[in-house]
């Protein structure tokens, strides 16, 4: 399907240009909360490209987070939620209330996090890079020593390490059961 010099070849009778993201899960927490997802290791002909398609319910959230190596653009499907994003150059919280056939665009680097307002939510999520990476507020918390807040902040961090303690595992999708 590549050519020797690593592009696609759009001749070769073996391209596929097709699939069905149902099979693919990025992340299930239940049957109304869940992500699917399609990078170029399901579609290999994706270049520079790849998609989340996220399913919540009221009250549901993706956690904090921030894409190292990808912008985003996310646009509503179904439903209504609350995008929050963090300007990391002015320190602006900005609140994004986005239905239906809106969308919001999210740079690489910017925290953020989404908090669904009604049921059977469904929003899809394009990026920028064929691979996109994610780092998740949870594992920055339970990955810190608890001793590294309490000197930097000045946190007791045996009460911290009680705090946090829930958190065993990364969140993606919360709140937690």
């Amino acid at each position: 399907m590549k050519t020797a010099g690593g592009q696609i070849d759009y001749s070769s009778p073996s391209l596929n240009l097709s699939f069905d993201l149902r099979p693919s899960p990025y992340f299930v927490k239940d049957d109304w909360n869940f992500i699917l997802y399609q990078t170029v290791k399901q579609l290999p002909v994706l270049q520079g490209l790849s998609l989340a398609d996220v399913y919540l319910s009221r009250g549901h959230s993706i956690e904090p987070h921030w894409h190292p190596n990808a912008n985003e653009l996310l646009y509503m499907i179904q439903g209504e939620i609350v995008e929050y994003i963090l300007n990391p150059y002015t320190n602006q919280l900005l609140s994004y209330r986005v239905g239906p056939q809106q969308s919001v665009y999210i740079p690489m680097g910017w925290w953020h996090w989404t908090i669904a307002t009604t049921d059977h939510t469904r929003l899809v999520v394009s990026f920028d890079n064929n691979d996109f990476g994610i780092i998740y507020g949870s594992d920055i918390l339970r990955m810190t020593p608890p001793e590294v807040f309490q000197m930097v902040y000045g946190i007791n961090a045996t009460q911290w390490a009680e705090v946090i303690k829930p958190i065993d595992q990364t969140v993606i999708i919360g709140p937690p059961n």
